[in-house]
Parts: C-alpha cells; sequence; structure tokens
C-alpha cells in the first residue's frame, strides 16, 4: 500500500472515530464492549498480538533475528498467558498493542516517500503511539476518559469537531489539495 493511499486511511478512520465521539450512546455501547465483554480481550489482544508475533517471526538477523524462535515462544507465552492471569483491563492493554502495531504499518508505508504535508501525519501517528504507551501502561486512564466522555456532552462535541478537522486535513493530504486551505 503507498504512504498516499496509508494517509488516506487514517484520515476517514479518524473521522468515524470523531462519529463514534459525538453519539454518546455509540460510545456507551464501546466502553460497555471494551471493559465488559468476555470477548473484546481475544479480539483486541488476539488480534494486535497475533501481528506482533508475525513482526517477530520476520526479524532480520540485525535486529536481534538469531533469536527470533526464542523472542516468538517467549512472547507468544506471555500472550497466552495473559488472558488467564491478567484479565483486569486487558481489552485496553490489547487496543494498546493493536494501536502499536498499526502505527507501525503506518511509518513503514509512507517512510521515505515524497508526501507533501507528511509531517503532519508522522506527528499524528506519534501522538498515537504515545497514547498506546499510555493506555498499555495505565488503562484505567482510558477507562476513565471514556467515562467522562460519555457523561459530558461538550467534551464530545469538542473532541469530535477536532477529529473531523483532524480528519478531512488526513484526507486531503494525499489529494494534494491543502495547499489551497492555507493560502
Amino acid at each position: 500500500m503507498s504512504g498516499n493511499v496509508t494517509i488516506f486511511m487514517a484520515g476517514v478512520v479518524v473521522i468515524l472515530l470523531a462519529g463514534l465521539s459525538f453519539s454518546g450512546n455509540h460510545l456507551q455501547k464501546f466502553n460497555n464492549w471494551l471493559l465488559f465483554s468476555k470477548y473484546a480481550p481475544f479480539v483486541t489482544l488476539g488480534i494486535g498480538g497475533t501481528i506482533f508475533l508475525i513482526n517477530v517471526f520476520h526479524l532480520n538477523m540485525a535486529d536481534l533475528g538469531e533469536h527470533r524462535f526464542k523472542l516468538l515462544i517467549l512472547f507468544a507465552a506471555i500472550i497466552l498467558l495473559s488472558f488467564f492471569k491478567v484479565r483486569e483491563l486487558l481489552s485496553i492493554r490489547g487496543l494498546a498493542v493493536l494501536l502499536l502495531v498499526c502505527s507501525k504499518a503506518m511509518l513503514d508505508n509512507v517512510y521515505g516517500e515524497p508526501i507533501l504535508w507528511k509531517n503532519y501525519f508522522v506527528s499524528f501517528v506519534y501522538l498515537v503511539i504515545i497514547f498506546s504507551m499510555l493506555i498499555g501502561s495505565t488503562p484505567y486512564l482510558l477507562r476513565d476518559f471514556l467515562n467522562f466522555l460519555i457523561k459530558s456532552k461538550p467534551s464530545r462535541v469538542m473532541l469530535g469537531t477536532f477529529l473531523v478537522m483532524y480528519g478531512i486535513w488526513l484526507t486531503l493530504i494525499p489529494l494534494g489539495r491543502v495547499g489551497c486551505l492555507i493560502r
């Protein structure tokens, strides 16, 4: 996938997240699924962990590739044991893993491509990485933030408006139409 398509798809996902943040009912359903569903950890950590294990399996020799099978067994054991030993807020930790592997894929797709305004996209991806490390280490913060958003309509509207504007900005970058917005 080319870098332009990656940036465009990221913009579409940000716009969809804005739609989720505007609707209190949909946000409540997402919050309930993320926190209380017994299948959510298997979806989030299952998909994110599988992609992570595939990345470990394809390590180069320069990136500890000679130890990849040991690392693969170690990380697979950690992922499998987490389903049994660390059940509390595991779906949020799985969401953090999923965001991190998706961020790696997005950065790999735009690396070295001459895309105008690429810095705005890369800055967004780095903010996603910081956010995912934050919620991975302290998952209760995302839980509390989602509960706050559900109760506060003005905050939902502000967040949704920002996400819509940034999503439109990201979708316009590959089309080359961003320069006309600044002039």
